[in-house]
């Protein structure tokens, strides 16, 4: 029996916790949605805090606010190690239309959940940043989400809208314009400064000491460029992003390498193998630098003590952020993400190509709290689709999912901007 239209798992969770604040303030008429959690003593707290800190926020009365709430904590372990526990689990994702989670490292509590979304037919997003992750839920449930008409979107978070949606643009853009992207390079500028949550710290710990091996699937090739119909895409990617730290003339910047980037590169090969923006289309990614002497001394200090609390836990770990912790509302509050891309796009009739210039302006903290809102109208649209009966089945990205339905979206929501410039033309992509 159908109760909600989004449940979220991982309500406990610093995400979570912003996610189900987002949903509470919104309160958007007739959205059912329900929370899932292990423990519901902890769960039920999280959200009278929740309500309390939104009641402060906002100036409303914190009873109002917990009426809003969902009326039930649902129980359910997504670490499924029996039978029974997996049935359970079953039996609350058939309650939903769409499943949202933030519940990481997703390779350990994500898979069983994708497997029974994939299975009954209900729509499922994360905010995953596990390539790892990606590959493998293509592999094993890709043909099974088509065939029951399951969309399942990986990567609906800062990992990685604004990436992928600016080379969906740039696609778009290309096309008006009769030709075809042929490359694209993103440069991202952050807020200086670091504010990780102790659940981003948990991914990462977990990620460096899995056991690894050879990978073994049901096809010879990699899983992301797997087409529609389960053959190898013929549209693949080139990675150009840099491999060692270097000057940007045009940005009076240093960049270069950072962690997520091979994230952002496997996200658009997963795009570009099913929406074919050039059958050899070279991309890239890389992170400016700030230009300060003592900023660049602050985050050297940042990853070195965060590398210690990854390689070494039990040494280092009871100084950072425990999981449900994460940056202050004011760090976040003022945080900001510009993502520059550039890009050349070949006519093809003339062959003439032409570079393009694309900016994606975000004017709050991306990598938790608009990532929770990425999250919910990821869920919401994936409710708007299926009753409009569109939409794409099977374990895809978002550019894939939305398009330029989330460009507009997020402007909505966020006030974020993407703005294409051809010459001295610009044209704003942020309500198409």
């Amino acid at each position: 029996m159908l109760e909600y239209d989004i449940i979220l798992f991982g309500v406990t969770g610093f995400t979570g916790k912003l996610a189900l604040e987002y949903l509470l303030e919104k309160n958007y008429p007739g959205l059912r949605f329900g929370c899932c959690a292990r423990n519901e003593a902890k769960a039920q707290q999280v959200v009278d805090a929740v309500c309390q800190q939104l009641a402060g926020r906002t100036g409303k009365p914190v009873e109002a606010v917990k009426a809003l709430a969902p009326a039930k904590i649902e129980l359910a372990d997504l670490v499924c190690s029996s039978p029974a526990e997996e049935e359970a689990l079953r039996c609350i994702v058939k309650k939903a239309k769409v499943c949202i989670t933030t519940a990481g490292p997703f390779e350990k509590y994500g898979q069983t959940l994708v497997k029974l979304c994939a299975e009954e037919g209900v729509h499922y997003a994360d905010i995953t940043g596990e390539s790892d992750f990606f590959r493998l839920m293509v592999d094993l449930h890709d043909e099974t989400a088509r065939k029951s008409g399951a969309a399942i979107v990986i990567h609906c978070g800062n990992d990685c809208i604004p990436w992928d949606l600016s080379v969906f643009e740039l696609n778009r853009y290309a096309q008006t314009k009769g030709a075809e992207l042929i490359s694209a390079s993103t440069y991202c500028d952050y807020k200086p400064g670091t504010g990780m949550s102790g659940g981003t710290l948990t991914t990462a710990i977990y990620q460096l000491n899995k056991r690894r091996g050879k990978r073994s699937g049901t096809t010879d090739f990699d899983p992301l460029v797997r087409a529609a119909d389960g053959t190898k895409s013929m549209f693949s990617v080139i990675n150009s992003s840099p491999k060692k730290e270097e000057y940007f003339r045009e940005f009076n910047r240093h960049g270069g390498p950072w962690i997520m980037a091979p994230v952002m590169v496997n996200c658009i090969r997963r795009s570009n193998a099913l929406l074919g923006y050039n059958s050899a289309f070279a991309y890239g990614d890389c992170m400016l630098r700030d230009p300060s002497l003592l900023q660049w001394i602050r985050d050297k200090w940042q990853a070195t003590t965060t590398a210690a609390a990854i390689l070494a836990p039990s040494l280092f770990l009871r100084f950072m952020p425990a999981p449900g912790e994460g940056p202050t509302r004011e760090f976040m509050d003022s945080g900001w993400l510009v993502l520059h891309s550039r890009a050349v796009m070949k006519d093809k009739v003339s062959q003439k190509e032409t570079t393009l210039h694309a900016k994606y302006t975000f004017h709050e903290d991306v990598s938790y709290l608009a990532t929770a809102k990425f999250l919910v109208e990821a869920g919401r649209l994936l409710l708007e689709k299926s009753a409009a009966g569109e939409g794409d089945a099977g374990v895809t990205t978002p550019a894939v999912a939305f398009g330029s339905q989330m460009v507009e979206r997020l402007d909505q929501a966020t006030g974020a901007q993407l703005e294409i410039t051809e010459a001295f033309d610009v044209t704003t992509r942020s309500a198409l």
